[in-house]
């Protein structure tokens, strides 16, 4: 027979042993802030991750499971600068999670602090598909994961108070890995220093500005817009003229044409990772940026 009132002193004594470890639900849009969000909110924290790492970052698959997830989420962590504007404020208004919506206490962007780039002087439909307060890809440019880290865990601090010191411990070791990571990928990405590059589409530019690599052009003749056989060969003429080395695109977009255009101004092709999860190996935001960079030094033939 089942003693009740030992039961329930158990139970009690479960109740008070877990009182100070407070469960932040936290919903991620991509890996790379739900890689961040776990080793800065530990214990402390429920996570789920929504993309896989694999799609483009801008038309990540609106899948139906998505919305429960949301629903019950303290937290929804995003880039920001309208990364995910095609695919996650829609989902967040259709959880019906009104804390989590875009420009609410719970939709927290990871990018205040970061030193925006590509910041548009006219904002146009016929520049293609603009970010009016600057590029957005910042989650592969090496300069940036501290203050994402950063931001994710002054967040949690502010959900859950109780819970600041562990986040600040956490956030401090972290940070500790990030800077040394920074180090080494400048001093191993030195001689790419003064490379000239073309990517796909517009989302190298934190890459490129932390190895001191310059992006004389893109494939897209405007972000989004399908590339022409009109811009290609003039991309290819100016390409040739300033000696581009690189031809930089990611596992989301198209091989073929990169690889081509490669060929047709004697340079090298090179698929980076876009973002955690990107492939297999890649399983933390470190792992993203070594992998990247040993790409881009294979390339370089260094």
């Amino acid at each position: 027979m089942i003693n009740l009132k030992k039961l329930m002193l158990v139970m009690a004594l479960m109740t008070l042993a877990n009182a100070g470890l407070a469960e932040v639900n936290i919903v991620a849009s991509i890996p790379d802030l739900g890689v961040m969000a776990d080793r800065v909110g530990g214990e402390r924290i429920k996570l789920t991750v929504l993309a896989s790492g694999r799609e483009d970052l801008h038309g990540v698959p609106a899948r139906p499971s998505f919305i429960p997830k949301l629903h019950k989420a303290d937290l929804l962590l995003t880039l920001g600068l309208d990364a995910e504007h095609a695919w996650l404020p829609a989902l967040a208004a259709e959880a019906r999670n009104i804390n989590i919506m875009e420009d609410r206490e719970g939709w927290i962007e990871v990018y205040e602090g970061v030193e925006l780039l590509d910041v548009p002087d006219v904002i146009s439909r016929a520049e293609g598909e603009q970010h009016a307060e600057g590029n957005p890809h910042i989650n592969i440019g090496p300069q940036n994961g501290r203050i994402m880290a950063e931001n994710i865990a002054y967040a949690l601090m502010d959900f859950d108070p109780e819970g600041s010191e562990y986040f600040d411990e956490n956030l401090t070791g972290y940070c500790s890995e990030l800077d040394a990571l920074a180090a080494s990928l400048k001093s191993r990405g030195s001689s790419l220093a003064g490379q000239k590059v073309i990517s796909y589409h517009a989302d190298i530019s934190y890459l490129a500005k932390f190895y001191g690599m310059e992006v004389i052009g893109t494939l897209e003749p405007k972000p989004g817009i399908e590339p022409t056989a009109r811009h290609l060969a003039r991309l290819a003429k100016d390409a040739q003229v300033q000696g581009v080395s690189l031809v930089i695109y990611n596992q989301a977009q198209p091989s073929n044409l990169p690889k081509k255009f490669a060929q047709r101004i004697d340079a090298v092709s090179v698929k980076i990772g876009n973002m955690v999860g990107a492939i297999s190996e890649v399983d933390t935001w470190q792992k993203l940026q070594q992998y990247n960079l040993d790409q881009l030094l294979e390339g370089a033939g260094q």
